[in-house]
């Protein structure tokens, strides 16, 4: 990631709901749970997970909008809504970015083994 991306103080959304982050988890299994080779979704995976331990917001979304924006081609309609839901929960709290984290991590996980 380019050590020059800040991203702008903004207000932290509030409380993501279950079906919220139910959605989040179906769509990226959907967008990203078949991408590339299992060693590609494990580096991913790998990476996410660490952005997550970093609590480290702007990474994690760089590296997850990174790969939607690669593979969309695959599945356009589900990665706009995905892309367009995870609008709609970022920023947020650190509890709240676990949540939504864990959940895309999960969809990743759960879509390259069905």
């Amino acid at each position: 990631m380019p050590s020059s991306l800040v991203l702008p103080e903004v207000e932290a959304v509030g409380k993501v709901d279950d079906s919220t982050l139910s959605n989040i988890k179906n769509l990226s299994r959907k967008v990203l749970g078949k991408i590339g080779s299992d060693s590609y979704r494990q580096k991913l995976v790998f990476d996410l997970l660490n952005a997550v331990k970093a609590r480290d917001q702007s990474r994690f979304l760089w590296i997850i909008l990174r790969a939607i924006n690669a593979h969309s081609k695959d599945n356009p309609e589900d990665a706009k809504k995905l892309s367009s839901t995870l609008m709609k929960v970022f920023p947020s709290s650190d509890s709240e970015f676990e949540k939504v984290a864990y959940s895309i991590i999960l969809g990743i996980i759960a879509g390259g083994g069905s």
